[in-house]
């Protein structure tokens, strides 16, 4: 993400999965390891939606392994 008025990297991005396990597996892959000098933090991101809050699904993990 770029801040749009500097153009300045926001330090943050975004990714989507096609389901469920290739999201934990990558989180479990990448979460803490070194990039460009930077420790990086994974974490699933919330939903916004005007006017209320989102329920977000938990991740079905049972009996899946990375």
């Amino acid at each position: 993400m770029y801040d749009k008025n500097s153009g300045r990297s926001r330090g943050f991005g975004f990714v989507q999965f096609s389901n469920d396990y290739e999201a934990k597996c990558a989180k479990d892959a990448m979460d803490g390891k070194v990039m460009l000098g930077r420790s990086l933090k994974i974490s699933y991101a919330l939903g916004k939606v005007r006017g209320g809050p989102v329920i977000v699904p938990r991740l079905s993990t049972v009996g899946q392994h990375c």
